[in-house]
């Protein structure tokens, strides 16, 4: 899955939803994101410079990344 976060939402809620699409269920029902990542930084990923990303983490079984451009894949 690929999409582009939108500016008003923040990343770690298009993660949370993105993920719960795929799964399929309320973003409440998957586990804690905070334990895999740092919200804040993940929150400022859209605002890093290209060589500071992407931000590349495992949550849910997935694997997602972020990077400057707000874009956002999710994979399995």
């Amino acid at each position: 899955m690929k999409r582009t976060v939108d500016q008003s939402t923040a990343v770690h809620v298009a993660v949370r939803e993105a993920v719960a699409t795929l799964e399929d269920c309320h973003p409440t029902q998957l586990g804690s994101l905070s334990l895999v990542v740092d919200g804040e930084r993940l929150d400022a990923v859209p605002d890093t410079s290209p060589d500071e990303s992407p931000m590349l983490f495992r949550y849910c079984g997935y694997t997602v990344t972020v990077d400057d451009s707000g874009t956002l894949r999710i994979e399995n």
